[in-house]
């Protein structure tokens, strides 16, 4: 792509994304964009929005699902490190009093990383937490809490009691409970909180200043919020032994840094620039002939640890997208091109819109990747 295609790439995704929120109330969407060093931001806010206000680049969303790149970086660290290995069994790493079934301490590392480990989305105990807030059963804003009220100790009994939904290796399944305990047997391996650990290896290193989880006042006062039909801010998502699977938040300035590390990031540098690119192989790809336990269709992505790579005419490039009750959030690099995106939203649906959103941004990076 030469320079003076940048503008017009600019402004078309900038009209997309304007026609997108026109039908949303009180939504805001940052996009950014790096390429090859030049960084483009565009904050923009539905028409008529009263409550939300319009985004910066330094206002802090909640990412969702991108936390599991940030996740799986730090594995890549630790791996550098000597701490773990991707062909561990994860039931060298728990705690041996765990009555772990065979079919479930054998799964490796590198199972969980990229979704092949054949667990299934939830584990029993949380899927029962979340059946009782939709239900109604919790006082208001239950739905919002079973990631809080998920323990660890739940976690343990989930494994212990866990069946396959696939022969492990032979499928794949994007698996919640897979990333969560990836996401704990960080923090044994390291013996530090993985928020701790992750500030540590990746975010100082880095000045991500405004990606973690836990939120200073200041910070606090830079949070967007997504309104509901009344006017009312809801609520946030909070996080107890799940965090590490879904639960930062972070802002478009931070994301772009992470992506442009992710681009800059070099085989024979430093421990953390060759952990980014570690994580951004090829592991896993879906077998032929295989069909999703649940009817969906075949992911048409391969996966690296965490991150998925999407085929495009000169090669791959590496995506990943997060959802929680009111946020969409996205992160993508294509080394090739040298070219980054970073995109984070706000909306009262956006749960229920993920799909159609996640699908703009993706044809947004894909557009930039050219």
């Amino acid at each position: 792509m030469s320079a003076v295609d940048i503008p017009g790439l600019v402004a078309g995704i900038e009209k997309d994304a304007e026609e997108y929120l026109s039908t949303r109330p009180e939504a805001t969407l940052t996009i950014g964009l790096t390429v090859r060093g030049e960084r483009h931001i565009r904050a923009l806010r539905a028409p008529g929005a009263e409550q939300a206000p319009l985004p910066g680049p330094d206002t802090i969303y909640e990412i969702g699902s991108v936390s599991k790149v940030f996740s799986t970086t730090v594995l890549a660290m630790l791996e550098a490190q000597g701490l773990i290995a991707l062909d561990d069994p994860i039931g060298a790493h728990l705690p041996r009093e765990l009555r772990l079934p065979e079919h479930i301490a054998s799964i490796t590392i590198e199972q969980l990383a990229t979704h092949s480990s054949g667990l299934g989305s939830v584990g029993a105990i949380h899927q029962g937490l979340i059946d009782e807030e939709l239900r109604g059963t919790e006082p208001p804003f239950g739905t919002y809490t079973h990631y809080l009220r998920y323990k660890k100790e739940h976690l343990y009994a989930d494994l212990e009691t866990a069946e396959l939904t696939y022969p492990t290796g032979q499928g794949w399944t994007y698996s919640v409970i897979g990333m969560g305990t990836l996401g704990h047997i960080l923090e044994l391996v390291a013996g530090k909180p993985y928020e701790e650990l992750l500030k540590e290896t990746v975010c100082a290193p880095l000045g991500l200043a405004d990606t973690g989880y836990t939120l200073s006042s200041e910070q606090q006062g830079r949070m967007m919020y997504a309104y509901d039909a009344s006017g009312q801010p809801c609520p946030n998502w909070y996080h107890d032994v799940m965090l590490p699977q879904g639960g930062l938040r972070s802002t478009v300035n931070d994301l772009l840094t992470f992506v442009e590390a992710n681009l800059a990031a070099d085989a024979g540098g430093s421990t953390l620039s060759r952990a980014m690119r570690r994580a951004r192989e090829q592991y896993f790809a879906v077998p032929g002939g295989f069909t999703m336990p649940d009817g969906s269709d075949v992911p048409d992505f391969v996966q690296g640890l965490g991150w998925r790579g999407l085929d495009h005419p000169e090669g791959l490039a590496w995506w990943h997208g997060g959802t929680t009750l009111f946020y969409l959030a996205s992160a993508g690099v294509d080394d090739r091109a040298g070219v980054g995106i970073a995109t984070v939203y706000s909306g009262r649906r956006a749960l229920v819109e993920r799909d159609e959103l996640h699908a703009l941004e993706r044809e947004w990076f894909l557009r930039a990747c050219q």
